[in-house]
């Protein structure tokens, strides 16, 4: 059996090793911190729409990834402009690019609009 003064210098022992393990495991997590710290710049998402016209020549449709349930369907005398104004007030907070396409699919307009939020 382990007299007392040895029990007392395992646990110290032990103590000494967990401490160690335990600086080792933070100064491993502040090192992969400071690589993900050290990027100057975060990537900036674009979005980008397109507008075409209706197959069926009644409106368009303002299609594009951030749009969550499909193209919208716009209608009426202002249909162009209110489509554009949609796209630009959903990406506020990100750059937007939106094309505007003829009945041919060619490219007839190209708005961009730079987020209104800038970051720290």
């Amino acid at each position: 059996m382990n007299t007392l003064a040895q029990r007392r210098r395992n646990n110290i022992d032990f103590k000494k090793r967990a401490r160690r393990v335990l600086k080792a495991s933070v100064k491993l997590v502040q090192q992969h911190w400071r690589k993900l710290d050290t990027r100057k710049h975060w990537t900036r998402s674009i979005d980008v729409y397109e507008i075409r016209p209706r197959v069926d020549k009644h409106g368009f449709d303002l299609s594009g990834d951030a749009l969550r349930y499909g193209p919208l369907w716009y209608r009426g005398s202002n249909a162009m402009r209110d489509a554009v104004s949609y796209a630009k007030s959903c990406s506020r907070s990100h750059s937007v690019v939106i094309h505007v396409y003829d009945a041919a699919d060619n490219v007839v307009e190209t708005h961009e609009h730079t987020g209104e939020f800038n970051e720290p």
